[in-house]
This record gives structure tokens, C-alpha cells and sequence, in this order.
């Protein structure tokens, strides 16, 4: 039997560190990535997002608020989300492993001056980080976006929220993600 007083208590313990977390939103942080990725759009460069599972959903809807909009009305910006093509994930993890589907859609469509921001809650996701590398070594510039891990990653810019349960951390993800949007965007509204 499920002890609803614990999980209750566990849940308002969660939102409350969900609370202070977002009570702490470094907005220098995002107004720095903010910048380059206007930089990047204006250079004609593009911006990528990827991710597994519920940060792949994620992943989808931060690129389409760019191409979209978030709040205000701007032309479309190239953004895309690397894990959108079911067709794509499939045929390369079945001929090369699932290790791998993210760092060939990386070679196939990043380029030097994109920009690539990788969700993982763990912050462990060995395609994830197969992506990264790859990614840096074109001249992408790399963002991870992970939970309490911190992985030590060299070249790539790595953010972490010091929460631990992966429904929180996908959460702050997306806080972050439309913090971003709503920033740039404001650069090419009409």
C-alpha cells in the first residue's frame, strides 16, 4: 500500500527545493547565451537542441519556439531539434547502435558557429555526450543541461540545477529554454 502522507511530504519537499532552485535563475548566465545565439542567427548559423526520452520533448518544444515564437512575434529562426526524425534515430541506431544516433545527426547537420544545446537529467547519457564531442570538434559551441551531475566535460559549457528528481529537472530545463526563447526573440521581433 502506497503511504500517501510520505509521497505527499516527498512531492511539497521537491517543489520546495524546485522553488528555491528557480529562485536562483542566473539570468547573466542566460543573457550570455542569449547573445551568442543572436550572434549566431545573424551570422546565418543555426541552433540545435537534442535530447532522450522526456528532455527529447523538450528538446522539440524549445526549437519551435524559436521557429515559432515564444511571446512575441518574430520572423522564423533555424532552429531544429536533432531527435525529431523517428526515421532518422531508428536506422542509425539499428545499423550503428543507439550510442551513436545523436553524434551522426550532429555531423550530418551542425556546422562551425552553431549552436547545439544538449538536455540530459543525469547528465551520464553516453549518446548525449557522444553528441558533445562531436559537436566541439566541428566548432559548434556546446551546451549541456543536466541535473545535480556535473559532468566534467572539456569545451563544453555545462549547467546544472541542484536538483536530483528528474521531473524537477526537466522543469528548470524548461524554464531555461523559454527564459532563452523569450530573450532572443525579442532581438528579431517585428
Amino acid at each position: 500500500m502506497v503511504d500517501i502522507h510520505a509521497w505527499s511530504k516527498s512531492r511539497t519537499d521537491e517543489l520546495l527545493d524546485l522553488r528555491e532552485e528557480i529562485s536562483f535563475v542566473d539570468l547573466d548566465r542566460i543573457i550570455l547565451l542569449g547573445q551568442q545565439i543572436v550572434k549566431a542567427f545573424k551570422s546565418g548559423n543555426k541552433l540545435a537542441f537534442l535530447g532522450n526520452g522526456g528532455s527529447a520533448a523538450e528538446a522539440s518544444h524549445l526549437a519551435t519556439e524559436f521557429v515559432s515564437k515564444c511571446t512575441v512575434e518574430h520572423p522564423p529562426l533555424n532552429a531544429i531539434c536533432l531527435n525529431d526524425s523517428q526515421s532518422s534515430i531508428t536506422a542509425i541506431g539499428n545499423d550503428y547502435g543507439f550510442d551513436f544516433i545523436f553524434e551522426r545527426l550532429v555531423r550530418a547537420h551542425l556546422r562551425e558557429g552553431d549552436v547545439l544545446i544538449a538536455l540530459s537529467t543525469s547528465g551520464r547519457s553516453s549518446n548525449v555526450l557522444r553528441a558533445l564531442n562531436s559537436a566541439s570538434k566541428l566548432g559548434v559551441m556546446v551546451v549541456l543541461w543536466t541535473g545535480i551531475n556535473k559532468p566534467d566535460l572539456s569545451d563544453v559549457e555545462v549547467w546544472n540545477c541542484r536538483l536530483r528528481q528528474t521531473p524537477r529537472i526537466q522543469e528548470v530545463h524548461l524554464l531555461w529554454g523559454h527564459l532563452l526563447s523569450e530573450f532572443v526573440e525579442i532581438h528579431f521581433s517585428n
